[in-house]
């Protein structure tokens, strides 16, 4: 209201004296302004302090405008980024402001917040537009609450710049992130491996409560009625095995999130030989415990964070008859899940031949997967395997043997898709393989879109497979 009055009837305001003869009352004079008293005393007080100011409304910019950074601020913002870019590390706006945060100088001294970071590198054009996440309201979190609690092993295949695919082991504490033992193999995931690797960690930091991974036979074989050499070992040091759901990867989503880390910092170094990948992992190791603030963990580093947390390690060996319990219990529950299907008693394979089922018990290395219209893909070794939308809105059964990776049907037993492993596979999107992308799929009433893309990529197979026999024999 005050700052819609002009500056005559102001200077009306100002000027009126209630002591001359016929004068209006102060409610009289405010009602023939249309005004307010608090408004009428408020003018006649500022008039007395300062003077023909009052004539005026006061200024609506803020006190404490927002600082203003220059063109040098800018530049180094860019900087950063195309440094942590360059490098292989994350150049999201949190981490550019830790960055600026330890540097010696920063231009004004001054570093901007994390949002004002990312609007200063969006008006300059350097964002990279990502798709529409789904919120993070949206999860139920799963964390433990003090280290050693539980650990979250996992591994992923790594291609050289030579073409020669190695594995790596990624193995991170689940309460502060810490990274206790991430290293890298020759060897596609195995069981042996996996001992050496959780060995090393142990050896050094003592045995978890638990260790988390996925239904692997590598890691975990409790959910297939038996017990593996890495269960047996863990066991012997207190650490309980414990798996996600089968076709269910976000429960090791931690792992699964830091793998896009560790591929970017790899991708970046281009490296060569597994030994030139070991010292990377030592050197990335060190960079992510020590140097890199985790989201995760209030923004501290995972070494400041296991530094400060309350450890609760294992601390006594656990007798072999509770997993074998475990392992009895999955095994029934498979048994019962079985029984209890409307299945027909014979299952016919993708060649029309009718194979003898001689017992009831669900194979090892088997699963029941949904594939759904907004999920229409199955999981490998943390690869989306997508499928055609003729999948959609059915179950089937995942079995994973040492020479293929085989889905049937539930009703009737035939196998409407399958692939050779080790899988091999041309192109890769964001830890996503295109089923008609692998190399000798089968599948059973393909779309003709489909039987289209498989015989380009079957042609790229054809010709890699010249130039480089050596990688394909």
């Amino acid at each position: 209201m005050t700052n819609s009055l002009t500056p005559r009837v102001r200077a009306d305001i100002i000027n009126y004296d209630p002591t001359q003869p016929g004068a209006l009352s102060v409610t009289e004079f405010c009602r023939s302004l249309k005004i307010s008293r608090s408004v009428f005393y408020k003018i006649r007080t500022r008039s007395q302090h300062e003077s023909t100011a009052a004539l005026h409304p006061r200024s609506r910019a803020p006190k404490q405008p927002a600082r203003r950074y220059g063109p040098d601020v800018v530049n180094e913002l860019v900087r950063i980024r195309k440094q942590l870019k360059t490098d292989g590390w994350d150049y999201g706006p949190r981490t550019i402001h830790y960055e600026a945060l330890i540097a010696d100088t920063f231009p004004g001294g001054k570093v901007p917040s994390p949002a004002t970071i990312a609007r200063l590198l969006a008006s300059v054009g350097h964002v990279e537009a990502s798709p529409k996440k789904r919120p993070k309201s949206s999860y139920i979190p799963f964390v433990r609450s003090t280290a050693m609690a539980l650990w979250q092993l996992d591994a992923f295949e790594y291609t050289l710049t030579t073409g020669t695919i190695i594995t790596i082991y990624q193995l991170l504490d689940d309460a502060t992130r810490y990274d206790v033992g991430t290293t890298a193999h020759s060897r596609a995931e195995n069981s042996a491996d996996a001992h050496e690797v959780l060995a090393a960690a142990i050896a050094e930091h003592g045995a978890p409560k638990e260790m988390l991974s996925d239904n692997s036979s590598a890691f975990n074989q409790l959910r297939q009625g038996r017990i593996g050499a890495v269960e047996t070992f863990l066991a012997s040091k207190g650490a309980m095995p414990i798996s996600g759901l089968p076709g269910k990867p976000t429960t090791q989503g931690k792992n699964e999130r830091s793998h896009q880390t560790l591929i970017r910092f790899l991708d970046a170094n281009t490296p060569a030989n597994l030994e030139a990948v070991r010292a990377l992992l030592r050197r990335f190791r060190d960079h992510y415990n020590n140097r890199r603030p985790h989201q995760s963990v209030g923004g501290a580093t995972p070494a400041t964070a296991w530094e400060l947390l309350e450890h609760t390690p294992a601390t006594e060996p656990i007798p072999m008859a509770v997993l074998e319990a475990k392992a009895a219990e999955y095994l029934s529950k498979r048994i019962r899940l079985r029984n209890n299907l409307d299945q027909v008693g014979l299952a016919i394979s993708k060649t029309g031949d009718i194979l003898t089922d001689t017992t009831n018990e669900q194979a090892p290395g088997q699963s029941i997967v949904e594939v759904t219209r907004a999920n229409h893909q199955v999981y490998y070794h943390g690869l989306q395997v997508s499928l055609p939308m003729t999948f959609a809105g059915r179950q089937f059964y995942r079995t994973i043997t040492d020479e293929a990776f085989i889905l049937s049907d539930m009703v009737t037993g035939e196998i409407v898709f399958s692939f050779p492993l080790p899988m091999v596979a041309i192109k890769e999107r964001k830890r996503t393989v295109a089923s008609y992308a692998i190399k000798g799929v089968q599948i059973v009433n393909p779309t003709k879109q489909w039987v289209r893309k498989h015989a380009e990529y079957e042609a790229e197979f054809e010709t890699r497979q010249m130039v480089m026999p050596e990688v394909f024999s």
